[in-house]
């Protein structure tokens, strides 16, 4: 799937804003999209896009604390969510094999198993970091290395450059699975053991606990009943 192939459909695409409904991702659950700020005003149509999908918890992959604190101002309902504590700020790198990268990553799943969703997952254009974490939770939830590549893919559709890649390198599946390499510890990626791959690359390289993995399992898919708390 190449990146001439995406065309632009939809207001929510030129700004990067879509449900992630693959695997066993519950709907409604899980969403992404670029930085709901931009230019120091109120991206409108990320606010009306959260709003319809009645965001409950933010994670905001580039911003630090201090910096998202000052500019939520420029967002009521971004502002109304920080002030709840319901916006964890992790200001990754883009180096996604970091020890940093990975102790954030931690912290901010972490936060979705101790909030609810559903959750917006956001960066600056919502390509790399955005992307890579989607595509670890989609691998762990059972989607299909397809959908878990052209979902990636999908981000190229609007106006967004990526930070890692420079703009004559084509955004195809080859691009895609040269960042989807970062949790397969020099294995081979196929369709039989993505989302075992996903889940020891939570286990071993984040440091998730068993009942903390579970846990993760259980909240994207919705069926918390079966679950006990931790």
């Amino acid at each position: 799937m190449k990146r001439s192939a995406l065309i632009i459909s939809s207001d929510s695409q030129s700004v990067n804003f879509r449900e992630i409904r693959m695997g066993n991702i519950a709907p409604n659950t899980l969403y992404r999209s670029s930085h709901p700020i931009k230019e120091n005003k109120q991206d409108k149509t990320i606010a009306l896009l959260a709003a319809k999908a009645k965001i409950a918890t933010v994670l905001n992959l580039s911003d630090t604390t201090s910096g998202i604190t000052l500019n939520s101002i420029l967002a009521p309902w971004y502002n109304r969510l920080l002030k709840n504590n319901l916006v964890i700020a992790l200001n990754m790198d883009f180096c996604f094999t970091g020890a940093s990268f990975k102790k954030k990553l931690k912290k901010g799943l972490q936060f979705i198993l101790h909030t609810d969703g559903p959750w917006l997952i956001h960066c600056h254009a919502g390509v790399d970091r955005t992307g890579f974490v989607s595509m670890v939770l989609e691998a762990f939830m059972g989607a299909s290395l397809d959908d878990v590549i052209n979902d990636y893919l999908q981000s190229f559709n609007g106006i967004f450059a990526s930070s890692i890649f420079v703009q004559t390198q084509k955004a195809d599946s080859l691009m895609a699975m040269q960042v989807l390499s970062a949790i397969s510890n020099s294995q081979i990626i196929n369709e039989q053991n993505l989302q075992n791959i996903a889940e020891t690359y939570l286990r071993t390289a984040i440091g998730l606990s068993a009942q903390e993995t579970e846990l993760l399992k259980v909240k994207l898919s919705g069926n918390l009943q079966i679950f006990s708390p931790l």
